[in-house]
């Protein structure tokens, strides 16, 4: 059940932004009720931005014509639905390097977001169809889009041969300690920006790379400021950007650290609770 924290005024608001996985996309799947509610703020003359971890290679197609604007691998970039860059940041080659060797001898297992493809390590790959019901078709579903996109390397080795800038890392870990270790060592880098999340995996762009960042370098390019957005999302990694847009919209999914500071907690992704906080907000 919806519940409203703070009162909320579509007067000043000019864009609404989605986290996907786990806001607007249920195991990689976005519900005709979700797309016809993004489709009415448009309308409304709003502009609606995927705001994601994911490479924007990443987004199912259907998923992807619904928005005009995509603030994707945590903000590192942010572009329109014409293939214009608006905004990119980044990690060197060294500084990825260097971050892959704290990740792995802390016993993750990486991923690494390229802008239009993912290289995967064979044994990110084993651990992301482990931690997933990989035999059920949904889950199949879900996976696909980093099955697809994913080339299988020796990491460290490949972005120094090919001096390769990278936008974004993913880690898993066995425990929540190995996570919070290497996330620890990251910081003290000064230089990676490191996100825990609580199932136990680190996202690691270069320093001060967020979705809200991202959000601000949007709010440059169409004339307003972060008081004029609206923000949708789930998970730690939506923190910055929920906190400091002028209103905020956490999932009846979400994790427990954004329920706390979100302005209005909607239904779960499963009763499509995009689609329940569009209508009772903006009522449309």
């Amino acid at each position: 059940m919806a519940e409203l924290k703070r009162q909320f005024s579509e007067k000043d608001i000019r864009i609404a932004a989605f986290d996907l996985d786990g806001t607007v996309l249920n195991q990689g799947c976005m519900s005709d009720a979700v797309g016809r509610a993004i489709d009415r703020l448009t309308e409304k003359g709003i502009a609606v931005a995927i705001s994601t971890g994911r490479d924007i290679s990443q987004i199912p197609l259907d998923v992807f014509a619904h928005f005009r604007y995509f603030v994707t691998a945590n903000g590192a970039i942010v572009t329109d639905s014409d293939g214009n860059t608006i905004f990119s940041r980044p990690m060197d080659p060294r500084t990825t390097r260097h971050a892959l060797k704290i990740l792995h001898e802390n016993g993750g297992k990486s991923c690494i977001y390229l802008n239009g493809f993912v290289v995967v390590s064979p044994l990110f790959l084993l651990r992301l169809l482990r931690r997933t019901n990989y035999l059920a078709k949904s889950q199949r579903k879900a996976t696909k889009d980093v099955r697809k996109s994913g080339m299988r390397v020796r990491m460290r080795h490949y972005i120094k041969k090919h001096d390769l800038s990278v936008y974004r890392i993913q880690t898993f870990f066995k425990s929540m300690e190995e996570a919070s270790k290497a996330a620890e060592m990251l910081r003290a880098t000064g230089i990676h920006q490191a996100v825990l999340l609580e199932d136990k995996s680190i996202e690691t762009t270069a320093d001060g790379i967020t979705k809200a960042n991202g959000l601000l370098r949007l709010c440059e390019h169409l004339g307003c400021g972060p008081e004029n957005i609206i923000a949708f999302g789930d998970s730690a990694n939506d923190l910055e950007m929920l906190s400091e847009s002028g209103y905020s919209v956490g999932m009846g999914n979400a994790e427990s650290c954004v329920k706390e500071k979100v302005d209005y907690i909607t239904d779960t992704v499963e009763d499509d609770g995009v689609a329940t906080a569009i209508r009772e907000l903006f009522q449309v």
